[in-house]
């Protein structure tokens, strides 16, 4: 299937917005959509979805906190997955969305369908080979661009850690992109590194992606202490929220990290959780967002647009 191929039902615009079916068949009918997929049941194409759902209620938000970083140096938390999903609905809302894939493994990159074999250039070559940023921006949906990421950005730490005010030189690259986007969207490699303090200095918000396992909220107490630290050395403050991820209901544990977390982070904890889903695998397998290809009642795709709709509301306060 093409990466654009894919089609909504009126059902899924009204959960992906959570407005109601007669507002988005209003506003189909004022827009004059024409039905692509079926002349029974009308779908529509991420084009024609994106303008009925920038009426819905894109065009209601102003964003002030732009520039969102998903971060953990713990592996395997569902940073990369989450960022992807969220950079796909928002897109679907109606914002222009930029993602920037900084882990040399190039998961984000990868998800959103941008081959090995295409002539990719990243922020190596913005931060070291001195070419403009816009040169490295790739389209993958209407709405929606990318600079992608591959092992060059392994060579990236020795160049930066010999800069001048090397934690504040992403800051200063991509701080002309925020008159072009209204969400720029930073994947990060779960590690400490420059680069990555580069990305927590420019965010607006640091999104940390905790998995409800104990090992995880362990790593969640060193991370916290470790943004505290960096925030007092850059003489800065840092606005982080946490997103609880792969949550099972039916597993005490579980149960019991999600408690500490609402208990030791009441402040920061996101009310949207995002449960553990078969989908989110398929998701990274067919390198499609969820809402390409779930059915109706799938939980993932029912957490992703709660997830969404909660990061817009927090990014125009």
């Amino acid at each position: 299937m093409n990466k654009q191929n894919f089609y909504f039902s009126q059902s899924m615009l009204t959960k992906i917005a959570n407005v109601s079916a007669s507002t988005i068949s209003r506003l189909s009918t004022k827009l004059d959509m024409k039905n692509l997929k079926s002349e029974v049941r009308k779908k529509y194409d991420f084009s024609q979805a994106r303008l009925i759902l920038k009426q819905a209620i894109g065009i209601e938000h102003l964003i002030h906190k732009k520039i969102q970083v998903f971060f953990n140096f713990k592996g395997g938390t569902g940073k990369t997955t989450i960022c992807h999903q969220v950079a796909v609905h928002m897109a679907l809302l109606g914002f222009k969305v930029l993602a920037i894939d900084c882990d040399p493994q190039a998961h984000l990159t990868y998800a959103l369908g941008v081959t090995e074999e295409e002539e990719n250039l990243t922020l190596y070559d913005v931060i070291v080979n001195k070419l403009p940023i816009k040169e490295t921006i790739k389209n993958i949906y209407p709405g929606l661009d990318i600079i992608p990421s591959d092992l060059s950005l392994t060579r990236i730490e020795l160049p930066l850690s010999h800069s001048i005010n090397r934690e504040k030189i992403l800051n200063k690259i991509i701080e002309p992109l925020k008159k072009e986007y209204d969400f720029i969207f930073i994947d990060t490699n779960p590690t400490i590194s420059i680069l990555n303090q580069n990305t927590t200095y420019c965010a607006d918000v640091v999104n940390i992606v905790c998995e409800t396992q104990p090992f995880s909220l362990k790593g969640l107490e060193m991370l916290v202490r470790e943004l505290k630290d960096f925030s007092i050395a850059m003489d800065q403050p840092i606005n982080y929220k946490i997103i609880p991820n792969k949550y099972e209901s039916k597993t005490a544990t579980s149960q019991e990290v999600l408690g500490s977390l609402r208990h030791d982070y009441k402040e920061v904890v996101m009310e949207s959780i995002i449960r553990r889903s078969e989908d989110m695998n398929i998701s990274a397998k067919k390198r499609m967002p969820v809402c390409a290809f779930c059915k109706k009642n799938s939980i993932a795709f029912e957490d992703i647009c709660d997830l969404s709709l909660a990061i817009l509301k927090e990014s125009a306060k």
